[in-house]
């Protein structure tokens, strides 16, 4: 198709395509510039301005947070992922004519699954939901595009992360020039952990700002820094989350589940999408993080009226605690503000706790403006199917090796994570 840019192995091939720049979109969100490239777009933060657009639709825009694959850039003929305003769905351009029909024909698989058919009734849980497919007038051509759910939909500051899953990402279709190109690629990633990284984005906690790795990165990641990437993916450098990791965990053991198991598809190229609004994951840790030194009992802690302590121990003196917090991550603020006019007296942090009453209100108004009714804000689905194979009938039925390894190295890298935050969470030996 004209209007898509041809993989770099076979850019060479084309005069028309050869001299063309490779751009890594390394500020804002995939295929818009960054916030040091280009002024505030009327479109909201990371869109681009209508001039720095391709001619799309009423109703569609660039995707603001794509970390992986083609994205729009300015100047190119490349297309990427665009975002519905009707719905919120992610429309992806079925580029190639054998691979984009055959990704359309599994997903409508999996949706037409009946209870015989397990393995795809069980895969339906475990990817974006399927909204169809329709064709789009772009650059003078009818592109065909899959409509899916957006994952990140509903959340204040997305965080994105692309793991390629396997060793091998070619599929047997493939040239053996395209085999060679495939297997230079994320190699010490690969041979280490049976998956790469091809690019991620996150809001740090710590200045706040969205930061993006592209896939230049991604290509150099060793054995150790594949997991500082993950650290600093999950915001790890504030402290790890056990909420965020068993969320992750839950999604990613019931791929592994299914991967296990299933004998009758063979998946290239495949990734996994793991998402989190850290947003969400901001008051989780203020809370993980926090003691309250005017709880009764706490060593230390002055009962009323002992010369001036915090807060009271005395019957029917409610008890301030800084933060209240369920298990899921709910800020209720309301219930404060009384507490803390009624320890004024005796109360010198009183300034700091109106800091902190006024953070909680802050998330009570995001709670309003996003989908917080959900109480999962961190997940991880299986997404791009556009090389998956069924088993081919002179083949004994057996597990996808390629995938499984794969998931099950992502798998245990986030279980470590897990121990890491239950020794970082328990007491110090000695400590009261």
């Amino acid at each position: 198709m004209s209007q898509l840019k041809l993989p770099p192995y076979q850019k060479r091939k084309t005069s028309s395509t050869a001299n063309r720049p490779t751009t890594l979109n390394v500020g804002g969100p995939a295929g818009c510039p960054g916030p040091s490239q280009s002024k505030k777009s009327p479109l909201g933060y990371g869109m681009q301005t209508p001039d720095e657009c391709p001619s799309l639709p009423d109703g569609f825009l660039p995707l603001p947070s794509q970390v992986a694959g083609h994205a729009f850039h300015k100047g190119t003929d490349s297309l990427g992922l665009l975002k519905s305003i009707d719905d919120g769905s992610v429309l992806k351009p079925v580029a190639k004519l054998l691979a984009g029909a055959r990704e359309i024909k599994f997903y409508e698989q999996i949706e037409q699954a009946t209870g015989e058919q397990k393995e795809l009734v069980a895969l339906r849980e475990l990817i974006p939901r399927y909204r169809g497919h329709q064709k789009l007038p772009i650059g003078g051509e009818l592109i065909e595009f899959l409509r899916l759910e957006d994952l990140t939909q509903g959340m204040l500051e997305p965080c994105i992360m692309d793991v390629k899953i396997g060793r091998r990402s070619w599929d047997p279709m493939a040239t053996e020039e395209k085999r060679r190109y495939e297997a230079s690629k994320y190699v010490e990633s690969r041979d280490a952990y049976g998956f790469c990284v091809p690019g991620f984005q996150f809001y740090s906690l710590q200045t706040g700002r969205l930061q993006r790795y592209g896939k230049e990165y991604g290509k150099r990641l060793t054995a150790v820094t594949v997991r500082d990437a993950v650290r600093r993916f999950l915001n790890a450098d504030v402290g790890l989350c056990r909420q965020q990791l068993i969320q992750f965990l839950t999604d990613l053991w019931n791929i592994q589940k299914w991967a296990r198991t299933q004998t009758s598809f063979r998946l290239y190229a495949s990734s996994v999408l793991l998402v989190y609004d850290a947003r969400r994951l901001k008051p989780v840790l203020q809370h993980s993080g926090r003691k309250s030194p005017r709880t009764p009992g706490t060593p230390g802690t002055p009962v009323a009226g002992g010369g001036g302590g915090g807060g009271a121990s005395t019957p029917g003196t409610p008890t301030f605690c800084t933060t209240s917090i369920n298990e899921l991550g709910d800020v209720e603020p309301l219930q404060h503000y009384f507490q803390i006019q009624r320890s004024h007296s005796s109360n010198h942090n009183y300034e700091e706790d109106i800091k902190i009453m006024k953070e909680n209100y802050t998330f009570m108004l995001d709670n309003l403006v996003g989908s917080y009714e959900e109480k999962i804000w961190a997940r991880a689905r299986m997404i791009d199917f556009a090389h998956t194979f069924p088993l081919q009938p002179t083949e004994q039925p057996s597990v996808d090796r390629n995938y499984l390894d794969g998931i099950d190295s992502l798998v245990k890298l986030f279980e470590g994570l897990l121990q890491d935050c239950e020794l970082q969470n328990s007491p110090r030996q000695g400590v009261a």
